[in-house]
Formats: C-alpha cells, sequence, structure tokens
C-alpha cells in the first residue's frame, strides 16, 4: 500500500463438519468440507466435455464420444466412430457417424434386427414365421426367434394362457388369469358350484324333484313315483306307482285299496267290519293311533281310514324342550357348530353340503358323510367330467369312459397297420400326439406339455 507491502490475513469461514473432514483445496488458503461442489462455484468446461469435482479440485472431462483436444479436456471434439472402426455395426449395415455416437442403418432391401444388425427377409412383418398369435416375433440374421407374450407360457410357436391360481373343474385358461368355466361352475377360478335348484335355472317335472350335484343337477322322482326306464332329466319320465296292483299298499283286507297319483287310499265299505285300522308290522294300529317309529324316534305316523300317514316331526325351536336330535336346526350352541372337510368353511348344526361325492350333514358337532346318489342312466356312452360325481350322457364314444373293448371292432392307424380296441400308438408325423382305438373309432389327443417342450 502506497508503495508499502502489507501482509493481510485472511479470514475463512466456519465449516458444518468435523475437522477431519477438513480438505484444502488446490491453491486456496481456506478449507473447505470433504464433498465440496466445486462445480458450482463457475468451472467452466467446453459444449462437449462435463465438470467432475475431485476431493481437492474440479476438472473437465469430454462426454462420452468426444476426445480431447491437445491434452485440453476443456475443449472436446467428435470421434467419428465410423472411420476409427470403433462400431458394432453387422454385415448388411452402413456406419453413419453422429455428435457423441453413431448408428447403424440397413442396406437397402434389408429390414431391422436390433440396434447393429439387419436381415434380409422381414420374416415377422411378412407373416413368414412360426410364431403362436400370442407371441412376440422378432427378426433375427438367421430368420427369426418367437417369444410369449406376458401372462403366457410356452416355447413361443406353441402359447398357452397362464392362470397363476390354475380353472378347477375342467375349466380352461384362456387369456391371463381368466377362466372360462364348464356348465355348473363358476367363480373366477370356476371354484364354486352352481346350485341350479336353489337359484331356478331350471324347473323339474310335478312328479319330481331337483337334486344339486357338483357340476349339474338331476330330477328325483318323488315319492309314489318311479323312473319309466327311458330317464329324463327334467322328471318327465317319473310315473306313477301302482302300489294298489303290486301289492305293497297297508290297506286292510275289509278295505278296498285305490291307486292315487303318487299314492293309493283305503276305502272302508260301509258296515261294522270296516274298522278302519292299519297293519303294521305284524299287529294293527287303531283308527286315529299317532306314533313314533322305533327306528326313527324323529318320524310321527297315524292311522287314519286303513292307511298309515308318517312325517317328520314338527319342530318348535322356541320350545326349550324340542329334540336337537330331530330339529338340529335349533341347536345354536357353538359346540354344535362344525368345520368342513377344507377346514375354511363352519357349518351350523342341520346345515347340508358336498365334498369329494359324498353328502355331508353337521350334527350336534359330528359330520356325518354318505356317498352322493346319482341318477340312473339309459345310454349307450357315458362320461364322468371333471370336477363332477355322477356320470351323464355322451353322445361322442371318444368322450366315455364306460366302454368295455370289443377286440373284434378294430380301427386303422396312420401307417395301414389294423389296431385291436383298446389298442394306443402315436400319429404319424405328430410326437405329441397319441391316439386310441375305441371300438372302431379312432380317438386322438394332444400332449400340450410335449409340445411346450419341442
Amino acid at each position: 500500500q502506497n508503495g508499502v507491502l502489507v501482509k493481510v490475513t485472511e479470514t475463512c469461514p466456519p465449516l458444518n463438519c468435523s475437522e477431519k473432514d477438513h480438505v484444502l483445496p488446490e491453491n486456496q488458503c481456506c478449507s473447505v468440507c470433504r464433498g465440496h461442489n466445486f462445480c458450482a462455484e463457475g468451472h467452466r468446461c467446453g459444449e462437449n466435455s462435463e465438470c467432475k469435482n475431485w476431493n481437492t479440485k474440479a476438472t473437465c472431462e469430454c462426454k462420452s464420444g468426444y476426445l480431447s483436444v491437445q491434452g485440453d479436456s476443456a475443449y472436446c471434439e467428435d470421434i467419428d466412430e465410423c472411420a476409427a472402426k470403433m462400431h458394432y455395426c453387422h454385415a448388411n449395415t452402413v456406419c453413419v457417424n453422429l455428435p457423441g455416437s453413431y448408428r447403424c442403418d440397413c442396406v437397402t432391401g434389408y429390414v431391422r434386427v436390433d440396434d447393429f444388425s439387419c436381415t434380409e427377409h422381414d420374416e415377422c412383418g411378412s407373416g413368414q414365421h412360426s410364431c403362436d398369435e400370442n407371441a412376440i416375433c422378432t427378426n433375427t440374421v438367421r430368420g427369426h426367434s418367437c417369444t410369449c407374450k406376458p401372462g403366457y407360457v410356452g416355447n413361443g410357436t406353441i402359447c398357452r394362457a397362464f392362470c397363476e391360481e390354475g380353472c378347477r373343474y375342467g375349466g380352461t385358461c384362456v387369456a391371463p388369469n381368466k377362466c372360462v368355466c364348464p356348465s355348473g361352475f363358476t367363480g373366477s377360478h370356476c371354484e364354486k358350484d352352481i346350485d341350479e335348484c336353489a337359484e331356478g335355472i331350471i324347473e323339474c317335472h310335478n312328479h319330481s324333484r331337483c337334486v344339486n350335484l357338483p357340476g349339474w343337477y338331476h330330477c328325483e322322482c318323488r315319492s309314489g313315483f318311479h323312473d319309466n326306464g327311458s330317464y329324463s332329466l327334467s322328471g318327465e319320465s317319473c310315473v306313477d306307482i301302482d302300489e294298489c296292483a303290486l301289492k305293497t299298499h297297508t290297506c286292510w283286507n275289509d278295505s278296498a285299496c285305490v291307486n292315487l297319483a303318487g299314492g293309493f287310499d283305503c276305502l272302508c265299505p260301509s258296515g261294522p267290519s270296516c274298522t278302519g285300522d292299519c297293519p303294521h308290522e305284524g299287529g294293527f294300529k287303531r283308527n286315529g293311533q299317532v306314533w313314533t317309529l322305533r327306528e326313527d324316534r324323529c318320524s310321527v305316523c297315524s292311522c287314519k281310514d286303513g292307511r298309515i300317514f308318517c312325517r317328520r316331526t314338527a319342530c318348535d325351536c322356541e320350545n326349550p324342550s324340542a329334540d336337537l336330535f330331530c330339529c338340529p336346526e335349533c341347536d345354536t350352541r357353538v359346540t354344535s357348530q362344525c368345520l368342513d372337510q377344507t377346514g375354511h368353511k363352519l357349518y351350523r348344526s342341520g346345515d347340508n353340503w358336498t365334498y369329494s361325492c359324498q353328502q355331508c350333514r353337521c350334527l350336534e358337532g359330528e359330520v356325518d358323510c354318505w356317498p352322493l346318489l346319482c341318477p340312473n342312466l339309459n345310454c349307450e356312452y357315458t362320461a364322468i367330467s371333471e370336477g363332477e360325481c355322477c356320470p351323464h350322457c355322451v353322445s361322442d364314444p371318444c368322450l366315455a369312459d364306460n366302454i368295455t373293448y370289443d377286440i373284434r371292432k378294430t380301427c386303422l392307424d396312420g401307417y395301414g397297420i389294423t389296431r385291436l380296441s383298446g389298442a394306443v400308438w402315436t400319429m404319424v408325423g405328430s410326437p405329441c400326439t397319441t391316439c386310441k382305438c375305441k371300438n372302431g373309432n379312432v380317438c386322438c389327443s394332444v400332449d400340450l406339455e410335449c409340445l411346450n417342450n419341442n
């Protein structure tokens, strides 16, 4: 100052970090904290370079695809990857230099496979490929490749929709996590049986009553009727039983049996000899007498004019002395409830359900099951569908599972060889197709797992 050298001490600002993290930048008097942003202090780099922070300073570095000029990274020029042979363009392409990069253009007449390759034939675009409709076709140098779309599984040539939880009871997975259920089942995974009886989907003939079964139903003949042998799903084949002609009535000898629709009546001729009493278990019950059956304490019978009438005991749940064995629906005790076989559903005493082709009932905390009664069928071919318990009629012998093989009824396979009924072989030219001779009918099926692996 005024020709005199004056020593000035610079005051450094306080730092917001521990002393071990203090760093002294190059050509500086004051320390900074480790990780200091030197680039933010106005460090200038060229348009093709970028600032990079170091421990004690900032420098300029060339961007990808650029090279420093005379060793100064503040100023960078483009690298011509095409001229320098620093590209990855394959045959049938032309390298085109770009600022900081390059691209591979297809030669005229070729189509792109990826960023670096081209092929002569667009097999995907022209439809000359073997990909499934639910697969993605990708051109390759030697042809094309097939990859199943998300939600589908397979080898690309064959792709099947995938349902994560599966489709139960013979349902078909038609789209990712979408099932088409067979008749009689519903739900997102076909897990629910449709109760055709409770939902009023069908109407049985008045001589029959609707009985729900897993996957379907049948109309069971009411008491006093039986099937005439033709079996009708709607119950029209249920005809009256003539108890009088069959001698299955309970009329005394001094009364006349008169057949009625679904039952009979005993007409007593006038006179003192006609008492109206009813024969019962080797003895008789007086006209007007009421009693409980010894073998079934829940049934009450009465004799009226020579005819016995029986009915279930009427349940009055308001009556504290109600017989809970006969009236389980009146039992509200928690200990009388039942857990089903899956362990997921709780039933009250008296409730009924179907499980594994059995009719089950909860009674005072105990589960009792018995086999489902299936209707009698009058047809040549029957089959039991997946998830169902009872057979039903089918017209196609290939769908039938009740065939008794007759070796006299042969088939001719694709090789020109005669096959006996029951024989199994692989179809010519299709290793994943298996055929079987069923009494003169050739029945073939495709193994989808085999197709996926081939």
